[in-house]
């Protein structure tokens, strides 16, 4: 008896085997590459039991007409049951592409103004530093150290600070380039976990802040706009994604001769606002712009803001502007946050950080901005000795080894500073 079921629970044992690794299979082929996130998690679903099904029909039916060599069989069977479900797993998703409705994702544009789209909450970001023969982990760099913030649709939040402070890490680990090490991110009332999800892509865009590293000198402007068309949405026509760069292109002032040229064949100005376009070009709630003028002059600066403004006005973006350059971030920003060492040292709108700065740091900012009537220049703040470690930052107050107010005294060497509420908007992280 035992001869006779042997075989039989060999057989059902590598059978139920094949089926596992089929459907393995197709999940694996169903989520691989980027234009997947399309789909709806009911659409991916349905890719997977469609590939699933056709793979297990056929081991179904290898197994039914030899079951009691079924062991020998698979052997050369499973070759020709993978290329079966690689078939239909690239099938379905290219039906799956097609049968979705380009109208749907970009034409149904419709943010309603003042709504909370963006809440970060007690943000830390560090990076560890190894040593030693075995690598361990010695210490880690605090880059983000605590921050918290909201921001709503059709308002501009401003970070400002020193090289070095934290503020484009901030704006990457919002984007889910860099991993947290705690916090809570919450985007359209829903928390992004640790891993970005991938259906938020087309949602939150990003303008890097070195110009040509963004742009491949390889690829015309149409093809580089209609690079997120492609990826997010699954878009193939060339007709549709033509017609789409050239409305961003008329967004950001340029026109239609721009469409077939190469990067190089731009002036700096011409370069930010390609690089706006695409991030425009998916219609996405937040924009998050790290030192999107740098590079350029003051009147292509102008240009450039007062093209950011008017989009934003005319279609309630929220963006997060990061900046060293207060005479930009005062006039684009509603609110303000002042960086120093990872912390918001001074949080608030706009008129209330620059009429009534409350923090020392954000005294010296103001300070030393460019002014041509003397009795300002004199009233100068000049700040002594250099910007501790993120590694090993001072106890209590981060600034203190640097602050020139009379009030500072032995306690802020060991208390760590709470914020004090000057008013409704307006925070400081100074109670001296």
């Amino acid at each position: 008896m035992a001869i006779i079921i042997s075989p039989i629970i060999s057989s059902v044992f590598f059978f139920l085997l094949a089926i596992a690794l089929t459907i393995g299979i197709a999940i694996f082929i169903s989520n691989i590459g980027d234009k997947t996130q399309i789909l709806s998690k009911r659409g991916l679903w349905l890719n997977i039991s469609i590939t699933s099904f056709s793979g297990i029909s056929f081991l179904v039916v290898i197994f039914l007409l030899s079951w009691s060599n079924f062991i020998q069989i698979i052997q050369w069977v499973y070759p020709t049951l993978i290329i079966i479900i690689l078939v239909m797993g690239i099938l379905t998703k290219i039906v799956s592409f097609r049968v979705i409705k380009f109208p749907e994702f970009i034409d149904n544009f419709n943010i309603k103004p003042n709504q909370t789209i963006l809440e970060v909450r007690d943000l830390k970001v560090s990076f560890p530093i190894y040593g030693g023969l075995f690598k361990k982990t010695i210490a880690e760099v605090k880059a983000v150290d605590g921050i918290s913030f909201k921001l709503k649709t059709g308002e501009t939040f401003g970070i400002v600070g020193e090289s070095g402070c934290g503020k484009s890490t901030v704006a990457r680990t919002i984007l889910g380039l860099i991993p947290r090490k705690s916090g809570v991110i919450i985007f359209e009332e829903k928390t992004i976990g640790l891993k970005f999800p991938r259906e938020m892509r087309r949602r939150i865009q990003m303008v890097f802040q070195d110009l040509e590293a963004s742009l491949n000198p390889r690829m015309k402007v149409v093809d580089i706009i209609s690079e997120p068309l492609r990826n997010l949405f699954g878009i193939t026509n060339k007709k549709i994604l033509r017609k789409k760069v050239l409305e961003a292109l008329e967004r950001v002032s340029l026109k239609l001769e721009h469409l077939d040229r190469f990067p190089h064949e731009f002036s700096g100005g011409q370069k930010q606002r390609i690089i706006n376009a695409r991030s425009l070009i998916c219609n996405p709630y937040l924009i998050v712009l790290d030192e999107p003028t740098s590079a350029l002059d003051v009147s292509v600066q102008a240009k450039i803001l007062n093209i950011l403004k008017n989009l934003q006005k005319a279609f309630n973006y929220a963006f997060i502007f990061i900046t060293h350059n207060l005479a930009v971030v005062s006039n684009i920003a509603d609110k303000i946050a002042v960086m120093y060492l990872g912390d918001f040292v001074e949080v608030g709108k706009t008129e209330e950080i620059f009429s009534n700065p409350h923090h020392p740091y954000t005294q010296a900012l103001l300070s030393a901005r460019t002014d041509f009537f003397e009795d300002t220049e004199k009233n100068r703040i000049i700040l002594e000795g250099e910007v501790p470690s993120a590694i090993n930052p001072p106890a209590g107050c981060k600034f203190h080894p640097r602050c020139f107010k009379s009030t500072k005294n032995n306690l802020c060497t060991i208390k760590i500073p709470n914020y004090v509420q000057l008013s409704d908007n307006h925070l400081s992280l100074c109670d001296k």
